[in-house]
């Protein structure tokens, strides 16, 4: 597969599922009320935006970039740090 058929996919799977995005949105109902769609449509769509989002994966795994499509705020850090909860554990026990 060329990187232009490569690019022509990703294209056409996120507008798909920006479309299932706005569908999704256009026809959220409050718990309330009935939702116009039935439960057998809404796992459908559910299960589209889990095979696109695994072949958007595989796409970026091909070309050996990280697929991470998390939103993020724009002063969020984009470093991150693990913090071990033993050190947290033993900071507090010698408080006691």
């Amino acid at each position: 597969m060329s990187d232009q058929d490569i690019s022509n996919e990703e294209e056409i799977l996120q507008l798909v599922k920006n479309t299932l995005t706005a569908i999704a949105k256009d026809t959220y109902t409050p718990p309330e009320l009935t939702h116009p769609l039935s439960s057998d449509t809404i796992n459908q769509i559910r299960n589209c935006f889990t095979v696109i989002t695994h072949r958007q994966q595989e796409l970026a795994r091909s070309r050996g970039e990280e697929f991470n499509e998390r939103p993020r705020y724009i002063d969020e850090p984009n470093d991150t740090f693990v913090v071990s909860l033993d050190d947290f554990r033993d900071s507090t026990k010698k408080e006691d």
